[in-house]
């Protein structure tokens, strides 16, 4: 290395040790909150979380059951001694258990008549399984039904159909659309639904129905 590079690189080293001398408060404050961060992310993920799932899971195991045998207040409501699926998952949303609570809720809810909110519950469920994905927005289609907002209800049925693409839930959604729309007048939409279970999935059981129900939205449509 000649004189001129030596002299180069010893004035790179002393202008980083001048800037770190003059930074070097704010660099450790970094570091710090850099290493706090770090901990929290891995309490957060490696303690807390498990922590709240086996807190959560004691009451959940009662509350499903309550809900296999029809007991569906003490399912949603708890029995006094372990939580119900309302307190599961308003208090432990950020948990599986959690999240599963959320599922159960909207559907008590939803036989319950309790529709607005269902659809509060349903709509922080997330789910992996594609039919279980498919289910949870078809719920949410239902609650609009029942709210005798057809429009909404068939945009949610095909947004359950288009969103988990299978032999089972899509052409089961599809119907629903269609009903949906054809009682919202949307004749047009009715047709392509259930004209989409004939083309797509004419194995399904739903298709069997197709032809009579695009004749009656056909009448429908004509007697406008």
């Amino acid at each position: 290395m000649n004189t001129e590079e030596q002299t180069t690189e010893n004035k790179g080293i002393e202008s980083f040790v001048q800037f770190f001398e003059k930074h070097k408060n704010n660099a450790i404050a970094a570091g710090v909150a850099l290493i706090i961060l770090a901990g929290g992310i891995y309490y957060y993920n490696d303690v807390y979380t498990p922590q709240q799932e086996m807190d959560a899971a004691d009451s959940f195991f009662m509350a499903e059951r309550y809900f296999g045998l029809d007991s569906l207040d003490k399912a949603l409501m708890g029995d006094g001694i372990h939580l119900g699926m309302i307190d599961i998952a308003d208090e432990f949303g950020s948990t599986k258990i959690g999240n599963q609570a959320s599922y159960y809720a909207g559907r008590i809810l939803l036989e319950k008549g309790k529709f607005e909110e269902a659809l509060d519950y349903l709509s922080n469920v997330s789910m992996d399984d594609q039919i279980m994905a498919a289910q949870v927005i078809t719920l949410q289609g239902d609650c609009y039904s029942e709210m005798e907002n057809y429009s909404k209800a068939g945009k949610i049925y095909m947004s359950a159909a288009n969103n988990r693409d299978n032999q089972l839930t899509t052409p089961y959604a599809l119907l629903k659309a269609g009903a949906a729309y054809e009682q919202a007048g949307s004749f047009d939409n009715a047709i392509d639904a259930y004209t989409e279970i004939e083309e797509s999935y004419p194995n399904s059981r739903q298709a069997e129905l197709v032809k009579a129900l695009v004749a009656r939205a056909k009448a429908k449509q004509a007697s406008q």
